[in-house]
């Protein structure tokens, strides 16, 4: 098994760094897992451009020369990916939106598949209350593990009070879902998107459920209006579950 851990924070003993690594430990005494550890503020990592280059390459990777070339394998190979951001603004920081924005060079020819099927956790610390202080970064989240066919675990701290390190309780609960994600096997893809054109592929009706409900591009809001599922602005739980019963009923 294989995992990367994306680290954001400019501060290497930082909440979200010392979490992620405590999860690492975790899963690291409890498998054989290779883990590839990213410290953003190490790396020479540009902004995305736009310019849809990646789509054509027929496979993962990008025209930007920069260490994103050398990361995009270790992400494709990954098993579980842990993204640990602090929260600034009401939502994880420029480094890692920077990072995330380069994802699209995972795509490889319009299609989610290098990512569906893993497991993102999602290690985020603040210093305001809940749900503000972190309510916005988990909605992002939720929508891009969503449409991507990636499970979705959140491990989050308020560090208002004391540096997480304080935290036993917190840190032992890292360290155990690490035990936890020891087991964790790339879920089969073995359910194809009903959209032409898109290349998606998922394991199981749910992932595909969620992927038909997050898709925001006009051929998937056109599949959810054919199929009696108002365009809602936000993803509800809701909307997802009513497209997974569709689905059940229709298999």
């Amino acid at each position: 098994m294989k995992a990367v851990t994306v680290e954001a924070s400019p501060k290497r003993d930082g909440n979200s760094v010392t979490l992620a690594r405590e999860l690492m430990r975790g899963l690291h005494e409890n498998s054989d897992a290779d883990i590839t550890e990213l410290y953003l503020p190490d790396l020479n990592i540009k902004f995305c451009r736009g310019c849809w280059s990646c789509l054509k390459l027929g496979k993962p990777g990008c025209v930007i020369d920069d260490d994103m070339t050398w990361i995009y394998p270790k992400l494709n190979e990954a098993d579980i990916i842990v993204f640990a951001t602090p929260i600034y603004w009401w939502h994880i920081n420029a480094q890692m939106k920077k990072f995330i924005d380069r994802l699209e060079g995972l795509l490889d020819g319009n299609g989610p598949n290098n990512l569906s099927g893993k497991t993102l956790v999602l290690v985020l610390t603040y210093n305001m209350e809940d749900p503000d202080g972190v309510y916005l970064a988990i909605q992002m989240f939720r929508s891009i593990a969503g449409w991507a066919g990636l499970d979705l675990v959140v491990l989050k701290f308020n560090g208002s009070e004391s540096h997480v390190s304080e935290s036993t309780e917190k840190l032992v609960e890292a360290y155990e879902l690490g035990q936890k994600l020891s087991d964790f096997k790339r879920h089969d893809l073995l359910i194809p998107c009903p959209i032409d054109g898109c290349k998606g592929r998922f394991s199981s009706i749910n992932a595909l459920a969620k992927h038909l409900a997050s898709g925001a591009g006009l051929p998937h809001r056109n599949w959810r209006k054919e199929n009696g599922f108002e365009d809602l602005g936000f993803r509800t739980d809701e909307l997802w579950m009513g497209i997974a019963k569709l689905l059940d009923n229709l298999d």
